[in-house]
């Protein structure tokens, strides 16, 4: 598949399920995993949307992720791959910053821009149309703070969008993420089993592990500071997962049979064996840009597994 046709992929994904999976079938703010307190996770029948457990659990996921950099009222943040820009919103009320959401779906630009407004936050966020693989809209040295939950996974070149963020940071400026991954190790013929199923149906291209994503980020010019997993304090996610696809094969059994069932189980159905079997897993990285400006010349990506 062409660098065109890829970006295309994940903009028809997002078209197709933003308004229903994601706002009305998950969280209507945040299109991320959760971290979930003991009795949070909704139960079986639950609306997520409405789900009290879920709201704490998204928030809470962008808490951890964001708290090593250390955002601070003044400083100007991006973040890349925004969604329908709940993090940003969120991080401009708690934090006092200046938000810059970018993202290559218009829908999504659209409402997040809606809901800021709606928040009172119109003059500190902002959000802007751009493919984060290919190129960063903004000045070299120009942003305290880059922030990247569940969006690289979707990136047709991950090296590249490492390489823009590092150039857009200040110096001692952090980028903080959290992306889908294989598990480090993985064989190839485990990847082709398990890895690679999931990602057509994700609009996913392809899954990092924490190995590669490294020298990524060492290649870009950054300096990790911290790369880590969540503990299990991220299973109930495989929980949903799970709760998702059982209700999608009642349906089915029942004698409801679309192709949108048929499409979203094998969406729910890859992802489910290959969490629950440890190939995929969440981690997140802090890394921060030591001297500011262009990283490198020549400096280069590694292949994905």
């Amino acid at each position: 598949m062409s660098a065109s046709d890829e970006k295309k992929a994940a903009e028809r994904y997002y078209d197709d399920n933003t308004p229903g999976i994601y706002l009305k079938g998950w969280n209507r703010d945040h299109i991320h995993f959760g971290l979930f307190e003991p009795g949070e996770c909704p139960e079986p029948g639950e609306v997520l949307a409405d789900s009290p457990g879920l709201a704490r659990a998204v928030e809470r996921m962008v808490e951890v992720i964001v708290a090593p950099a250390g955002i601070e009222e003044g400083h100007h943040v991006v973040d890349a791959g925004c969604g329908v820009g709940g993090t940003a919103i969120h991080l401009a009320r708690t934090r006092g910053c200046r938000v810059t959401g970018v993202n290559l779906n218009r829908m999504q630009l659209e409402i997040a821009a809606g809901k800021a407004s709606e928040a009172g936050l119109d003059d500190r966020t902002a959000f802007e149309f751009a493919d984060c693989s290919l190129s960063l809209p903004f000045a070299d040295a120009s942003v305290d703070v880059v922030v990247n939950i569940e969006s690289a996974c979707h990136y047709e070149d991950r090296g590249h969008f490492l390489h823009e963020a590092s150039r857009i940071l200040k110096p001692s400026g952090k980028i903080v993420a959290m992306d889908w991954m294989a598990r480090d190790g993985l064989a190839s013929e485990e990847y082709d089993q398990y890895i690679v199923p999931l990602c057509k149906p994700f609009a996913v291209q392809g899954l990092e592990s924490q190995s590669t994503y490294s020298e990524k980020l060492r290649a870009a010019g950054l300096e990790i500071l911290e790369f880590e997993g969540f503990d299990g304090k991220d299973a109930d996610n495989l929980r949903l997962v799970g709760n998702a696809y059982n209700l999608l094969a009642t349906l089915q059994f029942s004698g409801v049979e679309t192709a949108g069932i048929r499409g979203l189980m094998d969406q729910f159905g890859t992802l489910y064996q290959a969490w629950r079997n440890g190939s995929f897993e969440l981690r997140r990285y802090c890394a921060r840009n030591p001297g500011g400006g262009r990283p490198p010349a020549g400096a280069e990506g590694v292949d994905r597994p």
